[in-house]
């Protein structure tokens, strides 16, 4: 029996679910390290992903803490939650990086102990605080594998890595501070990381380059925000805006499609459609 928050509940045993199976499937790919998930809600992406952690420990293919970045309520008790419900989690433990200032150094700490747990949560909003921390307390970053969940928060980065002539490399451009703090260990600290969304473009084709940056450094949407909008878009007729060209849809998913898992539920359930 375990208890959470007051309620003692017993461990259940894990059946995946036949839209699971892809997702573990997906993840634990060695020579893919750098994977999205697109699945919608209800579709069990967080315990799908965590038995997909617990097999990467377990084969030895990671060794070190992994961070999973997400909404504070995702973050707090939902990855929390996931992990103490399932028999098949007992040995992953999760500390939660939240709270006041010095709560959040005290869970980060350990990530640094001989004893760390295997799962450190923090929400988006404390990406910055973790990368000033890191700084001040002189360390590297020691996250091996990171699991931006909501991935969508990351679509405002709109930079690009430029390396000097002494071979230097430094994060430059606009976006999001919270992107932007991730990316600077994005493609130098982190050796895997799983992406989790259920809305890959809410607002169109434009929020895949941030996600997709962090997958392969922009090797398939480009370098640059600039470069990606160049290739795929044109200005609006009215010249306040700017849409895909007719061909930008079909070659993006094709771009992103060894990387990026997308699952619809009506693919295994039969669902009516709304009236």
């Amino acid at each position: 029996n375990i208890e959470i928050r007051g309620h003692v509940l017993t461990r259940k045993i894990f059946v995946p679910r036949a839209w699971q199976s892809p997702i573990i499937e997906h993840v634990t790919q060695i020579d893919v390290p750098r994977t999205g998930v697109w699945a919608g809600m209800g579709l069990g992406k967080t315990t799908a992903t965590a038995t997909a952690l617990d097999y990467l420990y377990v084969a030895g293919e990671i060794a070190g803490p992994t961070l999973v970045a997400a909404p504070l309520r995702v973050a707090s008790s939902t990855w929390p939650d996931e992990i103490a419900k399932w028999d098949h989690l007992r040995n992953l433990e999760v500390t939660t990086i939240v709270g006041t200032p010095k709560e959040r150094e005290r869970a980060l700490a350990r990530a640094f102990s001989h004893g760390y747990a295997n799962i450190y949560t923090i929400n988006y909003e404390n990406l910055t605080w973790l990368e000033e921390t890191l700084k001040a307390w002189r360390k590297a970053w020691p996250f091996e594998l990171v699991v931006p969940d909501e991935a969508t928060k990351l679509k405002g980065l709109r930079m690009s890595v430029r390396t000097s002539t002494k071979g230097k490399e430094w994060v430059q451009g606009q976006g999001s501070r919270r992107a932007k703090s991730l990316a600077q260990y994005a493609h130098r600290g982190i050796r895997r990381l799983i992406e989790l969304t259920g809305t890959p473009a809410p607002n169109g084709l434009k929020d895949l380059w941030g996600q997709a940056w962090f997958l392969d450094g922009g090797a398939r949407l480009g370098h640059s925000y600039e470069a990606f909008m160049q290739r795929w878009f044109r200005p609006t007729r009215d010249g306040h805006g700017v849409e895909p060209l007719p061909h930008a849809q079909a070659q993006i998913e094709a771009a992103l499609r060894d990387l990026c898992l997308t699952l619809d539920i009506r693919d295994y359930v039969d669902i009516a459609e709304p009236i």
